[in-house]
């Protein structure tokens, strides 16, 4: 797990970043269903449109699955949206993630895009 973080932090082909996954645990089933399902409504604000902009157009969000594996703080998952297929990695600790989009006929080129979440003080009152 630490190469695939390894990877996503510092590589420019985010493609090597799902293909470490992949290679050395996306196979693995036990592992894969080892999560605990969380929330998907949280991540909706910013992982949707984030996946129009690959896209290049607006998406219909159909379903969002995603699991928490605590022991590795990683969260990992699917979106499916009407025509497309998302794949999405996040490392709580680092607050650093990838997204995988593809059309769902496979046609296309798979697209990828890192994203970071930083953490931000909420104001002590509301500005005017």
């Amino acid at each position: 797990m630490a190469g695939v973080k390894e990877k996503l932090v510092h590589a420019d082909d985010f493609g090597g970043v799902m293909d470490a996954f992949f290679e050395h645990l996306g196979t693995d089933l036990r592992f894969l269903t080892n999560g605990v399902r969380i929330d998907e409504r949280p991540l909706v604000g910013s992982l949707v449109p984030m996946a129009e902009q690959m896209a290049g157009r607006p998406l219909r969000l159909k379903e969002m699955k995603l699991l928490r594996l605590h022991e590795y703080r990683l969260t990992h998952g699917m979106l499916y949206f009407a025509g497309w297929l998302g794949v999405v990695l996040l490392f709580e600790d680092i607050g650093t993630g990838v997204l995988a989009m593809s059309e769902s006929d496979l046609r296309g080129p798979t697209l990828y895009g890192r994203f970071k979440f930083v953490a931000s003080e909420r104001p002590a009152k509301p500005p005017n």
